[in-house]
């Protein structure tokens, strides 16, 4: 089996899982907006072979701090993936430790590879409830923004004002 159909394989079964997170009952809930597979065919389709696929959909944090709104955000898989972490990337501008103001992400798992191997099992529906957790329990040993990070472990209430004021400006309505 050639990279690309394992690639096609791991991502179709992903997909299908993640789309469960739509569901009124789940822990977390992420809305798929965009895949390389087509909505509509029942059966698993086969998209053009290439080296990187996008993901794009809406996260729904829990925390005080976010819990109005819903944010983008962006998971590009290389050919590598399922052996390789895919790159996280925040569209939607969030004040948050483990997010760049460029929006990319970093967690414990995604900023080493040999531990994503050694979790060959996390599936992109464990990366989202990852995400949805870090959101709201920032972890500050794997902050991407340092100033961020000091501000929340120091000044957790002038953090939480930053946070809420850019949540107000750009989050998405979560309808």
């Amino acid at each position: 089996m050639s990279g690309s159909s394992r690639l096609n394989k791991a991502l179709w079964t992903n997909l299908t899982r993640l789309k469960l997170l739509t569901k009124p009952d789940a822990a977390i809930k992420f809305v798929l907006e965009k895949s390389p597979f087509n909505e509509d065919d029942d059966e698993e389709p086969l998209p053009l072979e290439r080296d990187e696929y996008c993901i794009v959909g809406r996260i729904y944090p829990n925390s005080d701090i976010y819990k109005e709104g819903a944010y983008r955000i962006q998971l590009k898989l290389t050919s590598k993936y399922p052996s390789e972490p895919p790159e996280v990337r925040f569209l939607t501008p969030i004040y948050h430790p483990n997010v760049h103001p460029n929006g990319t992400f970093c967690s414990h798992l995604l900023s080493n590879a040999s531990r994503w191997k050694l979790n060959r099992e996390t599936t992109l529906e464990d990366l989202m409830k990852l995400i949805a957790r870090l959101l709201d329990e920032p972890d500050a040993d794997y902050a991407i923004s340092y100033d961020r990070s000091e501000e929340y472990l120091k000044n957790r209430e002038e953090f939480k004002n930053k946070a809420m004021e850019m949540a107000k400006k750009h989050a998405l309505p979560r309808n």
